[in-house]
């Protein structure tokens, strides 16, 4: 007769733990207490965080907590927006706005068109409107009709504080041309 080996051999040591009670226990309180150090130092501001404030210093030291204070307290009061104006040979204007794309994918591209105007409005960047002028009419070309010129326009809206019922009393839209672009040059 043939001995049959013994199915626990083949067995590690970390699956015999768990196999037990206690290692059970070990292993619900290791888990216990790594989420407790990830979520509480992440809890809203609240009386309940402020007392268990001084109970995550090891997940401190080892970098388990998100610093949500690079977040303005005091967010921006005003809208900017740079649009421009296209005036054609043929005597008709068009206006061109920062596109739209889709919310999905497209949220990443209308970023970078925001940080785009944030930017080529400010006077110290004077070097590229006229770039941004003939691309613009380059892209606007209709039907052989092309743009005798191009008015870079910056608006911008002063937000006023909200009332008691959430509502704002906003003033309009304020606009400024900085810059125009001849079709002959």
């Amino acid at each position: 007769m043939v001995d049959e080996a013994d199915p626990t051999d083949d067995v590690d040591g970390h699956t015999r733990l768990l196999e037990t009670r206690i290692g059970r226990g070990v292993i619900a309180l290791i888990i216990a207490v790594g989420s407790f150090g990830i979520l509480a130092p992440n809890l809203p501001a609240s009386a309940v965080r402020d007392e268990i404030a001084g109970w995550w210093g090891p997940a401190e030291d080892i970098g388990l907590i998100q610093d949500w204070a690079v977040f303005s307290p005091t967010p921006r009061s005003d809208s900017i927006d740079v649009r421009a104006r296209i005036e054609y040979v043929d005597g008709t204007t068009e206006i061109w706005d920062i596109p739209e794309f889709d919310p999905g994918f497209g949220a990443y591209r209308q970023y970078r068109w925001h940080k785009f105007q944030e930017r080529i409005r400010l006077d110290n960047r004077e070097s590229f409107w006229p770039s941004f002028a003939q691309w613009i009419a380059y892209e606007h070309v209709h039907d052989g009709v092309e743009p005798a010129s191009v008015t870079l326009i910056r608006r911008w809206i002063e937000h006023d504080p909200l009332t008691a019922g959430g509502r704002t009393t906003d003033s309009g839209w304020n606009e400024f041309e900085f810059y125009t672009w001849e079709g002959s040059q």
